[in-house]
């Protein structure tokens, strides 16, 4: 159901159901006092419905707070498990209250507490009743019997005392026909001869009908061969008269039970005797119907304790925990059956504790006993196996009338598999997930706990890892990340038992040093730099070798701060990077450009003869040395980009596929990435973006048209494709000079700036 608990639930058909289903329960049941369904929200309890109607001064609508015995009302929520209260008075009464949990299937979570309540009266009545019925039904017989004697023993005196005589029958029979118990005389043959009004209630008919009926017409038939025994065994005097239960049939064909008292009956008249079968009948049909549901709600117990997830149990409040009931989940929690805990027949609870725990659990379950609250605590066990498992107790104390502890009652639960999430939980939220070490939060975490003057001088170590960022454009993620996993294991190599060493950003680590002085720090730093020149020289691929720029601070005391100390790390490794990165960069550079030209059909002769006519053109355009060197920078680069691109694709004989040529037309955005990342290249980066735009628009990546193109791009753009047609490829012969430059002057205007081209084929024609 989606109830939401409140008011707004009284216009939702689910409310309407449940209302109704409550409002039967309580019709079907008239000594039902309340059915409710109650549910806990922070701490207090509330009602979802009831089975009172709006009209009534009892009702009460969703929402509405549960205050009455609230603690007592929560402990189904509280322990998963239904119980039946003491009588508790409110503003309605007086009640015994039966409560429920219901749960989730899935998680066992309790969801609601099913409430009915009956009033007080109601039970105690039930329970003086029957004392009563006995007590009646004892005294009935005495009186009768002691009656019976007195008339046949008066017999002869009738005459004379017949007044006395009808004075006595009129009070036997009133006696008979107002007893709170039915009264039934049988003969011989098992008819009914007489029966007074509480017999005829009993049975559902009326007197006239008993007249006519016979035992086995109103015994229920499983009974009746036990009954007539019952009589046979009676008549002859085998059987004293004793208490029988049994079920009668009414005309509906429904069944009641009785208690049954039969004994033999023997009257004369005159020279005349005749045997009858005195029964006294009592019914027990409230109790029977109680009986079976107090046995089915055993029965529900037992199934809910059996089916728990883990171990319910009651123990005895000793240091053995000495186990009076194991739920049968003891076995898939501990291994062992729950047979050989009971009573410590072969081992008890307490061996398998962990040791380190026993003494510790002794006083908490003492502490919660002496305040009266409920018991939690989780600690370790050793199974049958040997192995160790976390487990969850939530328990409470019995007590007696007297105030003492009778016994411990709870449940165990395995949270190995929690705890396990748990540690993995903080594992994560203090680690960085790719090199393992520590991650930003918790280096700031322990920057505060090292803030103390016992752990100064603390020293600061920032390394930085140059060129992630060329790695990760020209070779991609893996290659950079795995730059940074190697640059974390020498960090870690070179890292002292007690020193805090964390990633604080992508290619950044951060080391405390506590206790560590200028010179101890710098011989640290020292061991770093060695570690990587090490790993450098076993390393071939350029791209693979590490390049670490570190820094270092010192905070001296408690008056210094971080920040200051961090500073000054900062300020040493900016100046580190002045001397490292530049060499770092033209290595790797270099070392793309190797790659590039081994896996495409680029040489370097082509990226040479691209800059000597590029460089033409743009003095014929009149532009400046800057600009020069600018356009000789790009034209040596302008294909980088294809570094990243698939050999495959690179070198495919024949015509590409879209897929293909989507692919390849990523070169000048990965190209730019890459010039980017170095900054002494920038300048170029947007040239070897744009070195594929059309004079039209419709160019890649970013479809510029014109002079949006910027004007070193408009250049290597007409001498790239004069270059590419008069070389030999794989897929095709190289054009003649002159059918080139036909070409370039065809698509003058539509692919190419139409001045440079003019410019282009005028110098190409001068040379001849």
């Amino acid at each position: 159901m989606n109830l939401k608990g409140n008011l707004s639930d009284l216009d939702s058909d689910d409310y309407l159901s449940l209302k109704n289903s409550l409002v039967d329960i309580k019709q079907g049941k008239p000594e039902i006092g309340f059915a409710y369904l109650l549910t806990m929200k922070d701490g207090s309890l509330y009602i979802i419905a009831d089975s009172e109607s709006p009209q009534s001064e009892y009702y009460s609508p969703p929402g509405q707070e549960f205050s009455e015995a609230a603690s007592l009302y929560k402990e189904p929520f509280l322990t998963g498990e239904p119980i039946l209260t003491i009588p508790i008075t409110d503003r309605w009464g007086t009640w015994v209250s039966a409560l429920a949990p219901v749960k989730d299937p899935d998680t066992g979570e309790v969801l609601a507490v099913f409430g009915i309540d009956y009033p007080a009266g109601y039970w105690q009545a039930e329970v003086n009743r029957y004392l009563l019925h006995s007590t009646a039904v004892v005294a009935c017989i005495l009186l009768l019997l002691m009656l019976l004697c007195w008339v046949i023993l008066n017999n002869y005196r009738l005459a004379v005392l017949s007044r006395e005589l009808k004075d006595t029958e009129t009070l036997f029979r009133t006696g008979y026909e107002q007893a709170p118990i039915g009264i039934a005389l049988l003969d011989c043959f098992h008819f009914i001869s007489m029966g007074n009004t509480e017999f005829a209630r009993i049975l559902g008919r009326t007197r006239d009908e008993i007249a006519s009926l016979n035992w086995n017409d109103v015994t229920h038939p499983d009974d009746l061969p036990g009954d007539l025994e019952y009589f046979k065994q009676c008549y002859k005097a085998e059987t004293p008269g004793h208490s029988l239960e049994r079920r009668f049939i009414r005309p509906d064909g429904t069944g009641i039970w009785v208690n049954m008292t039969a004994s033999r009956l023997r009257l004369t008249s005159g020279n005349v005797t005749n045997d009858y079968y005195l029964c006294m009948v009592q019914d027990i049909q409230a109790r029977k119907e109680g009986e079976e549901a107090l046995q089915e709600s055993e029965r529900s117990r037992r199934v809910l304790l059996e089916n728990l997830p883990g171990m319910a149990y009651r123990c005895k409040f000793d240091e053995h925990w000495t186990m009076e009931f194991v739920s049968k989940g003891c076995y898939d929690l501990t291994g062992y059956k729950s047979e050989s805990l009971l009573y410590n027949r072969e081992l008890s609870f307490n061996d398998l504790i962990v040791p380190e725990y026993r003494d510790v659990l002794w006083a908490e379950w003492e502490r919660v006993i002496e305040e009266r609250r409920l018991f939690r605590y989780e600690y370790e066990i050793i199974t049958a196996t040997g192995e160790r498992k976390w487990v969850l107790e939530t328990g409470q104390g019995v007590f007696g009338d007297d105030g003492e502890v009778v016994a411990l009652e709870g449940i165990i639960i395995d949270i190995t598999e929690t705890k396990e999430k748990q540690r993995q939980i903080e594992y994560f939220s203090d680690h960085d997930l790719m090199t393992g070490v520590y991650n930003r939060r918790y280096y700031e975490e322990a920057k505060a706990r090292l803030d103390r003057e016992d752990q100064t001088p603390t020293a600061i170590i920032i390394a930085d890892i140059n060129g992630v960022r060329l790695i990760n454009d020209a070779y991609g993620t893996e290659a950079g990340d795995r730059l940074i996993i190697e640059a974390a294991k020498i960090l870690q190599r070179c890292s002292r038992e007690g020193d805090i060493l964390a990633r604080t950003g992508g290619d950044e680590f951060r080391l405390l040093l506590p206790k560590t002085n200028r010179y101890q720090a710098n011989k640290i730093l020292k061991a770093i730099q060695e570690d990587c020149h090490k790993f450098n020289a076993k390393v071939k691929e350029t791209e693979r070798r590490i390049s670490l720029s570190v820094g270092m601070g010192i905070k001296a005391g408690k008056e210094c701060t971080w920040e200051s100390a961090e500073k000054e790390a900062d300020e040493s490794l900016r100046r580190h990077k002045l001397f490292e990165q530049k060499s770092m960069y033209n290595t790797i550079l270099s070392s793309i450009m190797a790659t590039m030209y081994a896996k495409s059909q680029e040489t370097e002769e082509h990226s040479q003869r691209l800059s000597e006519k590029c460089i033409k053109v743009a003095e014929r355009l009149g532009l400046p040395q800057n600009k020069l060197d600018e356009l000789h920078l790009c034209a040596m680069l302008h294909d980088i980009g294809k570094v990243g691109i698939d050999d495959r694709i690179l070198n495919k004989p024949g015509k590409l596929t879209e897929a293909e040529w989507a692919i390849m037309k990523t070169h000048p955005e990965i190209g730019y990435r890459i010039v980017m990342s170095a900054p002494e290249l920038s300048s170029a980066a947007t040239v070897i973006l744009a070195h594929h735009e059309r004079w039209d628009g419709k160019g890649y990546p970013l479809g510029l048209s014109g002079e949006e193109i910027p004007l070193l791009a408009r250049i290597l753009a007409i001498v790239d494709a004069y270059d590419a047609m008069t070389q030999e490829r794989v897929y095709r012969k190289a054009l003649p000079k002159e059918l080139a430059l036909k070409e370039i002057e065809k698509n003058a205007g539509i692919q190419f700036d139409p001045t440079i081209a003019r410019i282009f084929v005028e110098l190409m024609r001068d040379e001849d």
